[in-house]
């Protein structure tokens, strides 16, 4: 994954483009007309490994207007934690907003070890978690028809649609090459 990184203000900012992530398949799915969500983590760790020494985290809510043909997007990080709303007019200019990573601020200088660190990125899209997942099925599973009778449409499409996810699931997850906090560019 490309990055570019700086030390400007005492922090240490990444801009890094996660185009590898919006192929084509994904902005059509964020094109449904549904409420879609792009999480967007940013870490930095050690190159050997070990535990993160700073996290940033996007999410992104998007929504295809059916009528208007427009994404109402609403963007969720730390700089505006209740999040700034915009209206994109096309796929081609969600994708622009999604791919970009500019000025990711990761946090004071001081708190970088010295070493060799690398950021690791990972893009989810509609993330759901395990637990939600099974507590969906128990809640569908409890409304199926008792005595034999035959399961709804409803739930018969939900059941499909909650199904577990594959190993190649909308989870994308991506590595800068190594960097060391000392020589990036004030």
């Amino acid at each position: 994954m490309p990055v570019q990184l700086t030390g400007a203000g005492g922090r240490l900012t990444a801009t890094l483009d996660l185009g590898p992530a919006f192929p084509p398949e994904v902005l059509r799915e964020l094109g449904n007309g549904l409420s879609n969500v792009v999480a967007v983590y940013v870490v930095v760790v050690p190159e050997a490994g070990g535990e993160p020494v700073a996290i940033y985290g996007r999410i992104v809510d998007v929504l295809y207007d059916v009528w208007e043909e427009t994404f109402a997007v609403t963007v969720k990080d730390p700089r505006t934690p209740r999040g700034s709303h915009l209206v994109v007019p096309t796929a081609a200019g969600l994708r622009t907003l999604l791919v970009s990573g500019r000025d990711l601020d990761l946090g004071p200088l001081p708190i970088f070890p010295a070493g060799r660190l690398v950021l690791e990125a990972r893009v989810e899209v509609n993330p759901v978690s395990k637990e939600q997942l099974q507590r969906t099925r128990d809640f569908i599973a409890s409304a199926s028809p008792r005595a034999g009778g035959a399961r709804s449409v409803l739930g018969a499409m939900a059941g499909y649609l909650l199904r577990e996810p594959t190993p190649d699931s909308e989870v994308r997850v991506f590595r800068s090459r190594p960097f060391e906090v000392a020589r990036v560019p004030k």
